[in-house]
C-alpha cells in the first residue's frame, strides 16, 4: 500500500489527510485562515499522527486552489487568498517532512481523480470546479493537459459577456466573475444553491455558463464534463439545465455535446487526486 500525506488548500477551506489507493483514512478540515500559516496546522497534524503510531507516508501531494508550476512546485499567482505568491512547496516539504512532494492546481487534481477513480469509461474529460472561483482540469488521451506554463484549463477566465464587472484576474466579463459561487452571492445577496431554486435564475445562469463550457467542448471534445465544488451540489437540476444550454450553444455541433454530470467524490476526490500526483513523484 502506498500512503501519502495529502493536502488541500482552498479559498474557503483547507484539509489534510493520509490517503492510499484504498481511500482517505484520516482527515482534518478547517476554514482557511490567512495564507501560509495554514501549513502550520498541516505540520502539527503530521507530527501528531506519527506520535500516535501512524504509518509514515512515502510522499506528499498538494492540491492548491490557484495557478502553480507543477514542475517546480512553486505558486505562480496568489489569486483568491493573498500571500502565496512565489511560495516554494518543494523546499517546505523537504524541511518539514523530508519527503518528495508534488503540487498541482485544484482543476488538474480533480480531473486526475475523475480519470483514475471516477469510472467514466473515457480518457477524454473535463473536470470543472465551481466554488469560490471556477477552474478546470483537462484530460486528453488519458493525460493532463498542462500547457507551456502549466496554466492550461483556466476556463473561469474565458470572456463570456460584454459585462463591466471586473474579475479578480483584472479582466471583465469572465465566466468566473459571472458564475462562481462567491460572486453570485456577492451580486445577489444569497447563496447560489438557494438562488437555483428559481427556474428563471437557473435558466439564465445555465445559458451564461454554457457559453464558456461550449468553448471548452469545441477545443477539447471531451466525452464527459464532471462538475465539482460547492455549486455542483445542486445536482441534476443544474446538470440538466447546463446540458440543454450547451446543446443549444452547439446547435451545429450537437454530436459534440458531452455527458454532463457531478462528481461522486465530494471532498475525497481532492485527496485521491493529490495521492495520484504523490504516487507519480515516487
Amino acid at each position: 500500500m502506498t500512503l501519502a500525506l495529502t493536502i488541500d488548500i482552498g479559498g474557503t477551506k483547507c484539509a489534510v489527510a493520509l490517503t492510499s489507493e484504498t481511500g482517505v483514512h484520516v482527515i482534518e478540515t478547517w476554514p482557511t485562515v490567512g495564507s501560509v500559516e495554514n501549513l502550520d496546522r498541516v505540520v502539527a497534524f503530521f507530527r501528531r499522527y506519527l506520535s500516535d503510531g501512524g504509518k509514515p507516508p512515502s510522499a506528499v501531494g498538494v492540491c492548491f486552489g490557484g495557478p502553480v508550476d507543477h514542475t517546480t512546485s512553486i505558486v505562480t499567482r496568489s489569486v483568491h487568498v493573498p500571500g502565496w505568491q512565489g511560495f516554494d512547496f518543494a523546499r517546505w516539504g523537504l524541511e518539514h517532512f523530508n519527503l518528495p512532494i508534488a503540487v498541482d492546481n485544484d482543476g488538474n487534481i480533480g480531473a486526475l481523480a475523475e480519470l483514475r477513480h471516477g469510472q467514466h469509461d473515457t480518457e477524454d474529460l473535463i473536470y470543472v470546479t465551481v466554488s469560490t472561483g471556477i477552474g478546470a482540469g483537462v484530460i486528453s488521451g488519458g493525460n493532463v493537459v498542462r500547457g507551456a506554463t502549466n496554466d492550461a484549463g483556466e476556463l473561469g477566465h474565458i470572456r463570456i459577456a460584454d459585462d463591466p464587472r471586473e474579475c479578480a484576474c483584472g479582466r471583465t466579463g469572465c465566466l468566473e466573475r459571472l458564475c462562481s459561487g462567491y460572486w453570485i452571492e456577492q451580486d445577489y445577496g444569497k447563496p447560489a444553491t438557494e438562488l437555483f431554486g428559481d427556474d428563471e435564475f437557473l435558466a439564465e445562469y445555465a445559458a451564461l455558463f454554457a457559453r464558456g463550457l461550449a468553448t471548452a467542448v469545441l477545443l477539447y471534445n471531451p466525452g464527459v464534463v464532471v462538475l465539482g465544488g460547492g455549486v455542483s451540489r445542486v445536482g441534476t437540476r443544474l446538470t440538466d439545465a447546463l446540458t440543454d444550454s450547451v446543446t443549444t450553444e452547439l446547435a451545429s455541433w450537437k454530436h459534440l455535446t458531452p455527458r454532463i454530470t457531478t462528481s461522486r467524490f465530494d471532498g475525497d476526490g481532492v485527496h485521491l487526486g493529490a495521492w495520484e500526483i504523490a504516487r507519480d513523484v515516487l
